[in-house]
């Protein structure tokens, strides 16, 4: 059994040194970019990236322990089936390693799942590679290949294994079953993504800190609900007339801001449902400090969150782009990339850019969205003392608002901050009085809503004795809705309304505005105050214009809701059935338009 082991030590062993090369050949051959990173960059490329590596090395060695297990009796057949596998993984890694190499210089992002749907249409597909390259990708392959096997040879699969004792079996289970832990990067609860291994604004150094075999299986894991195509219920012409008819009215909006660059804060408030929201007709008391800054600021009173989910929240708001019905488009790193965001828009304007978060980052594969955002500070529970993250997510709101307020007195205007709250998500734990007695899931919601009410509350009282306070814009708005109070159905659409609140001291107007929009419509509106353009933000409106057909539209699991002064629409797309009918035939086509037109440019990204 000892003979064993050393030999799966070394075959662990073997393969970080195949990554760690795979890297290293990654690295030189865009010399260029490489040369030009600070030694800090090079030190996290090779650290950050050898924790991705123990992750596929940890599949790996799953594959290899129940071969082990499996043929304890023989110590000639294990070796040479784990010589087997090897050379398969070695021969299809070797190919990926090497094809990556190009198609980054030409893409700019590691090899994904995107060539293999390239190759539905081979013809295509070769007609556009020249054949010099076939020749030397086949070449390159080969010696990799060829170099690594005969290092394996040298450093693995010499020794003989002895014949394993029948005990051995239970032992090597459970050396497979540790194997979670580096597949999973950790004992966190965010599992290992891209996010993990991201560590700065130079996007350059992320994509060489990420394992190209790793990242191409994920990719193809999660790329089948990312290309999943529903039917187009309108022709391309309908749809484009459709979206064309968004635009009307986007240079006419009303100014509502007393300066041109103030500082900009938007706070995401976890699950902020209106139906807890007084003045949106929501439950009283739950949240008395939204209520009260309501009449201080202006509300937006029939605003819908794009999705159900967090991650889908972040996009909508910060990329003014609409939800995907099944996953996310932040977990899929190429996609997401090509978003623009409001964070890109401020900083390219000059302003300073921070994230706030009292979690951690990695989960949904967030972190990589923010840089690729442009935000040159992310906030996390990692910046806060262990004592302080009590939480299940992390770290409550209260320190989470004390420590943005205390950035804001020392933040160089202008400065774009964004905050998003957590300790009114499940499981609904925060310090302090429950507010309603826990004895029902509901109740404990209510109290989570009231605590971070609470605290923000708190942040405003001390903001307003500010200076900075008089040239700031804060954003009040939820990351989705939730089916508490009450049990919503899924795909209702009060499950879905979520509070919009404009406020601070560079506020010129105040009241309500009554404009059915979304989370979405935030990027146009907002941006459009400050000056700054916003011809990329294609699905986003301005709530201020004088546009005159506002909607709103989300989405659940396999299926979209369209909301309109007229009435609302919900259809199922696996049952190709309408859930909620529309009032008229009108409705029913402008969901389908937007729809179809949203599906096109999504699937193109």
């Amino acid at each position: 059994m000892k003979n064993r082991i050393i030999f799966l030590l070394k075959l662990a062993g073997f393969w970080v040194l195949f990554f760690l090369f795979a890297r290293i050949l990654f690295l030189s051959y865009h010399y260029s970019q490489a040369f030009s990173l600070s030694f800090n960059e090079w030190t996290n490329i090779f650290i950050r990236g050898l924790w991705m590596d123990l992750s596929i090395i940890g599949y790996i060695m799953l594959l290899v322990l129940l071969v082990v297990a499996a043929l304890f009796f023989s110590g000639k057949v294990t070796r040479k089936v784990v010589n087997i596998v090897t050379i398969i993984l070695l021969a299809l890694f070797s190919v990926v390693v090497v094809v990556d190499l190009e198609l980054y210089r030409n893409w700019g992002y590691r090899i994904d799942a995107a060539p293999i749907f390239y190759l539905k249409t081979p013809g295509e597909a070769m007609a556009s590679i020249n054949g010099w390259f076939i020749v030397l990708f086949s070449v390159f392959s080969i010696l990799l290949f060829s170099l690594s096997y005969f290092v394996y040879t040298i450093i693995v699969s010499k020794p003989k294994l002895a014949k394993a004792k029948w005990w051995s079996i239970p032992i090597f289970i459970f050396f497979a079953s540790t194997m979670i832990i580096p597949i999973r990067g950790g004992f966190g609860i965010a599992p290992m993504n891209p996010g993990k291994v991201f560590f700065s604004s130079n996007l350059f150094s992320n994509h060489a800190s990420l394992n190209v075999v790793w990242n191409l299986i994920h990719s193809i894991t999660k790329s089948g609900n990312m290309y999943k195509e529903y039917p187009n219920y309108a022709n391309e012409a309908e749809s484009e007339k459709f979206y064309e008819s968004l635009n009307i009215g986007k240079e006419s909006a009303n100014k509502v801001l007393n300066c041109e660059k103030p500082n900009v804060v938007i706070i995401l408030l976890e699950s902020f449902t209106a139906k807890v929201i007084e003045p949106l007709d929501g439950v009283e008391g739950v949240a008395p400090n939204f209520t009260r800054l309501s009449d201080e600021g202006l509300l937006f009173t029939n605003i819908y969150a794009s999705g159900d989910r967090s991650d889908k929240g972040i996009i909508a708001v910060l990329s003014g782009f609409p939800a995907q019905s099944t996953q996310s488009i932040i977990k899929h790193t190429v996609k997401a990339s090509k978003l623009p965001s409001i964070s890109n828009s401020l900083y390219k304007e000059g302003y300073s850019t921070t994230f706030y978060y009292g979690g951690d980052p990695d989960f949904a594969n967030i972190r990589s969205f923010l840089y690729n955002a442009n935000f040159k500070s992310i906030v996390t529970q990692d910046d806060f003392p262990k004592p302080l993250r009590s939480s299940k997510w992390g770290v409550h709101d209260e320190h989470l608002f004390k420590r943005l307020l205390a950035d804001l007195d020392t933040a160089q205007a202008p400065s774009f901050k964004f905050l998003f709250t957590l300790s009114s998500h499940e499981p609904f734990d925060f310090p302090g009085e429950q507010a309603y007695p826990a004895t029902s899931e509901e109740n404990k919601f209510l109290s989570s809503v009231n605590y971070v009410d609470r605290w923000l509350g708190w942040f405003f009282e001390q903001a307003k004795q500010k200076s900075w306070y008089n040239n700031t814009l804060f954003v009040l708005i939820a990351d989705h809705g939730h089916r508490y109070p009450g049990s919503s159905p899924y795909y209702e659409s009060d499950k879905f309304a979520i509070p919009m609140l404009w406020i601070g001291g560079a506020l010129d107007t105040i009241g309500t505005n009554n404009r059915i929009g979304g989370q979405v419509d935030l990027a146009q509106t907002l941006l459009y105050q400050l000056g700054v353009k916003t011809d990329n933000y294609f699905f986003s409106r301005n709530l201020l214009s004088n546009e005159s057909n506002p909607f709103a539209y989300y989405v659940f699991n396999d299926g979209f809701g369209f909301v309109t002064r007229e009435g609302l629409f919900v259809w199922d797309h696996v049952g190709q059935r309408t859930i909620v009918d529309a009032p008229n035939d009108s409705i029913k086509q402008c969901a389908f338009s937007y729809f179809s037109n949203y599906q096109r440019y999504f699937l193109g990204l």
